[in-house]
């Protein structure tokens, strides 16, 4: 049995899918210049980490060296 916290996330956007399988986000119908596609998940929908990674939302980024503040 798992335990720990699982990480989600709230769509802010509607989420697509075309039929190439390209992701995209849009806020009112179809992203612009599709003619097709599939709605995969509503904006206010609670997807886990897991869910945002397949689909591509979730980027991963490497952590930036700390800068030295030289303002006086």
């Amino acid at each position: 049995m798992q335990t720990g916290k699982k990480d989600n996330m709230i769509l802010k956007k509607d989420i697509w899918i075309d039929e190439d399988g390209k992701v995209a986000e849009a806020n009112d119908g179809l992203p612009k210049g599709w003619a097709k596609g599939k709605l995969v998940a509503k904006a206010g929908t609670e997807i886990s980490d897991l869910q945002a990674k397949e689909l591509g939302l979730k980027k991963e980024t490497k952590a930036k060296k700390a800068q030295e503040n030289k303002s006086k």
